[in-house]
């Protein structure tokens, strides 16, 4: 039950930053960017038991080529993201993090919930990389639309994940 109302709450900021992104008062960005911060926290709390001892430092480098790619994408509109600049270094590393979980997770086990947990984590960085193109470069209703699929997809697929996940915890499912 705490992890569904963990997701809830992580869909509801998810959904206010989308609301305030749209606009184009600065103010409204800054907020935008906090709510979507604290999304990745909802989400990082949620996958951050599949990270072992054993597994530890090999989230840590593979999450340094998306941080790495991420921090390139932001060196492009550092002066347009101004006060946020800080807090958006911040989502781009815990976006890193789950993608960084989700390869070494799918690695070593290979199984459906892995699957769907990198798929959302792929389309979760396809999103981010869509939104700064929009946002930043080239408004393009196309592009729009790759943000909008793409946060569809990656909630199902990352709702899928989790069902999967608390389902394996139930004592003497049937597989």
């Amino acid at each position: 039950m705490k992890k569904q109302t963990l997701y809830f709450l992580a869909l509801i900021l998810y959904q206010l930053a989308s609301i305030l992104f749209a606009t184009s008062n600065p103010a409204f960005f800054t907020w935008a960017s906090i709510s979507s911060l604290c999304f990745k926290v909802c989400l990082c709390f949620l996958v951050v038991d599949l990270v072992t001892k054993k597994i530890k430092i090999a989230v840590a480098v593979a999450m340094i080529p998306f941080f790495v790619l991420f921090l390139y994408v932001i060196d492009f509109v550092v002066l347009s993201l101004g006060d946020t600049y800080i807090i958006w270094i911040l989502n781009t590393l815990l976006t890193s993090f789950i993608v960084g979980i989700a390869v070494i997770y799918y690695i070593n086990n290979s199984d459906k919930k892995g699957y769907w947990l990198l798929i959302s984590a792929i389309l979760f960085v396809i999103q981010i990389a869509a939104f700064f193109v929009n946002k930043f470069y080239v408004k393009n209703e196309a592009i729009y639309q790759i943000v909008i699929l793409s946060y569809g997809v990656s909630h199902f697929t990352f709702y899928k994940f989790l069902v999967i996940k608390e389902y394996e915890r139930i004592p003497y499912h049937n597989n």
